[in-house]
């Protein structure tokens, strides 16, 4: 009677390591907010804006829209285990921007990547004042806001491609979307910044969040009524 209670705790206890429960809890979870490195469609590499909720309820990221197309695969960088995490659902007319629909039984938000912590969206900041960017190549960096026209900013911020989509940061709000950096007269080319320590590369441009969220509201399409996590 004994051994045959062993052995029925056994295999009770079998059943439990391999309950649907226990092995969706033991999946990996792909952690993403802004800053996260992203691969589009397995051909471009960018960076995420922020991660929150649209009105709908949906788990959603924000990142550059020439990153990709609607449809695109998006996967973490740093985690190609977890698969695909979600996909672009929209690009938004006019704006550089684009909505990932992310996979909340893949994906776990959070507010902090590295040394970039968002606790929601706030307005870009006059010009002088210093801002500071994450982005999946020249990581976390900060300088001066050069200029303020309209809806795009300027600011001597260290970035290189892949950074695009990567969140400008404010005092612990997101204020914009690094798009690309500003091209120089003549050429009309720009100069990617190689190291922070070495002041040569061209300022970075990015897009007020205000306005990227007042473009979003107004199409009512996934992503509309977006606010962070």
């Amino acid at each position: 009677m004994k051994r045959l209670r062993t052995a029925v705790i056994a295999i009770g206890a079998a059943a439990v390591a391999l309950s649907p429960a226990a092995v969706a809890h033991a999946a990996p979870a792909a952690t993403v907010g802004g800053g996260s490195g992203i691969v589009i469609d397995n051909r471009s590499l960018c960076t995420v804006t922020a991660v929150g909720h649209d009105r709908g309820g949906r788990l959603v990221g924000l990142t550059a829209g020439h990153c990709g197309d609607v449809g695109d695969a998006v996967s973490l960088e740093r985690n190609r285990r977890a698969g695909t995490i979600g996909r672009i659902v929209t690009k938004s007319k006019g704006w550089d921007v684009a909505v990932i629909r992310l996979d909340p039984a893949r994906v776990r938000a959070v507010r902090t990547v590295g040394h970039a912590r968002i606790a929601g969206v706030g307005a870009y900041p006059q010009p002088f004042s210093n801002v500071c960017k994450a982005g999946r190549t020249t990581g976390f960096t900060c300088g001066p806001t050069l200029l303020v026209n309209g809806s795009r900013s300027y600011s001597y911020v260290c970035s290189a491609p892949g950074d695009s989509g990567g969140p400008i940061i404010d005092r612990g709000r997101v204020v914009g979307m690094l798009n690309g950096s500003l091209r120089l007269a003549g050429p009309g080319t720009s100069i990617a910044c190689v190291d922070p320590a070495l002041p040569v590369y061209t300022p970075m441009a990015a897009t007020k969040m205000t306005d990227i969220l007042r473009s979003l509201n107004a199409s009512g399409l996934v992503g509309a009524g977006f606010r962070t996590v």
